[in-house]
């Protein structure tokens, strides 16, 4: 699409426009909130091996009881992605941008300092519903302020952030969590700080002119256009009324099937792998303190992945990065499995075979951030008009979190009834079906405004 083709879309600014301060800004405030969800659910992971020594928490004991409190803050999500994605699209981006940082300091206050199983529990399932919150806000702000030749790099970016704090947490994990009884708590209440901060600097971020414009405020919309792309362009569309039954409708009922199942595919393996890695390098014979430095080594490798996707994402495409992603996956966890069932656990120190663990779970890392994991932040974006953009996400996101419970409370009764490998050779099925919908389903976005994908 050339210039001058973009100069007849109303938000042609925003299309062309070279990315200012403002719009970095916008990003990164928004990508950590994506950030506090990595550190959350990676913070959790860590935690949960060491609560089954602490008075109260003697249900995390059992397999359930485990699996439970591992998805307490995606049950949360469930319900606050798919519900405030609505009401953003009603009452605007800025109208839940700052609360849900709110929500995320409180409520990780009252975990660090939970006292019992039920307590921690709550607390939790709270806090997923400003994190789910957060996902359907901060990436729909981001596309509908930035330029098409860098909104994939821009999403990518935000998506990435959630490794960035998983790395972060295992690290801090690895150094807190052995030398102190009560490590696990300080933990949680680190992740208090960039929660104050971004909840007091997101009060400068403008409303999305996108949205502006289609409740009928022009004159604002295009202020906002002013400000951000240093042109000022009048903005005239045709209104489109939100509403939640739009998402099956027959334009955008192919989207809504693509999304909610590439992306439940994903979360069943991602959450499944990502929370309980300590505890699958355990069922492998490294102990606690190796478990968690080297969930914090996997979660550096995850990064690398991410900056790939952030590197190629808008030249090779959005579906083919995200094919590249869940055949990497499917190759790792098959392998893995593999090697989990007809592998002695004492031949797990054998050098050949560790060296086997490490490069499938390297492989798996980097695939799945280069590629679903990055791309399930961005499709629901460039799929679905203003009007129920943050509706789509929220969707997507609740979607998905249902494919993270069925991995978190189904993983830890097969890995201990069955063995590790048919726990992996579970989440090897929904990598598969993640290749199978992108391949019947998919469609490439790359290259084109958000106008044009919706029209």
């Amino acid at each position: 699409m050339t210039e001058k083709e973009m100069q007849g879309s109303p938000f042609w600014a925003f299309d062309i426009a070279k990315p200012r301060g403002i719009l970095y800004e916008i990003t990164l405030l928004s990508a950590i909130g994506v950030f506090l969800d990595g550190f959350d659910i990676s913070a959790i992971g860590a935690t949960l091996p060491v609560l089954k020594v602490v008075s109260g928490f003697s249900y995390v004991n059992t397999a359930l009881g485990y699996g439970l409190l591992a998805a307490s803050t995606t049950i949360g999500m469930l319900f606050g992605a798919v519900t405030i994605g609505y009401v953003t699209d009603l009452k605007g981006r800025k109208f839940m941008y700052m609360w849900d940082m709110a929500i995320f300091a409180v409520l990780t206050a009252l975990i660090a300092i939970s006292f019992n199983y039920s307590s921690m529990f709550v607390f939790r399932l709270v806090l997923g519903v400003g994190i789910g919150a957060d996902y359907a806000i901060s990436t729909t702000i981001i596309s509908e302020f930035s330029p098409i030749k860098s909104r994939g790099k821009l999403l990518a970016a935000n998506a990435s952030s959630w490794w960035i704090g998983a790395a972060v947490a295992y690290t801090l994990a690895y150094f807190i969590i052995p030398f102190s009884s009560t490590g696990w708590r300080y933990l949680f209440a680190i992740g208090i700080i960039p929660a104050v901060i971004v909840l007091v600097l997101r009060r400068g971020v403008p409303e999305s002119a996108r949205w502006l414009a289609n409740e009928g405020q022009e004159k604002k919309a295009e202020d906002v256009e002013k400000k951000v792309t240093g042109h000022m362009n009048p903005i005239k569309i045709t209104r489109k009324k939100t509403s939640f039954a739009e998402l099956f409708s027959s334009k955008y009922v192919r989207a809504t099937i693509f999304i909610s199942v590439f992306w439940f595919s994903y979360d069943v393996a991602f959450y499944g792998i990502g929370l309980f890695n300590p505890t699958i390098l355990g069922a492998l014979g490294l102990s606690k303190t190796r478990a968690l430095l080297g969930s914090a080594v996997f979660s550096v490798m995850a990064v690398v992945g991410s900056v790939l996707c952030i590197a190629f994402i808008d030249r090779i495409g959005r579906k083919k990065i995200t094919l590249i992603g869940f055949v990497g996956m499917t190759i790792s966890l098959f392998v893995l499995a593999i090697l989990a069932l007809r592998i002695p656990k004492d031949a797990f120190s054998m050098a050949s075979v560790s060296a086997a663990i490490i490069a499938m779970f390297i492989l798996f890392e980097v695939t799945q951030t280069m590629g679903p994991g990055s791309t399930d932040l961005i499709y629901p974006q460039e799929l679905y008009p203003t009007s129920i953009r943050a509706t789509g996400q929220g969707w997507g996101t609740s979607f998905s979190r249902v494919g993270a419970i069925l991995g978190l409370t189904v993983f830890p009764t097969l890995m201990d009834v069955f063995g590790l490998g048919y726990g992996l050779l579970f989440f090897f099925i929904f990598a598969l079906l993640g290749i199978i919908v992108t391949l019947l389903l998919g469609v490439e976005t790359t290259g084109k405004s958000l106008e044009e994908l919706t029209r």
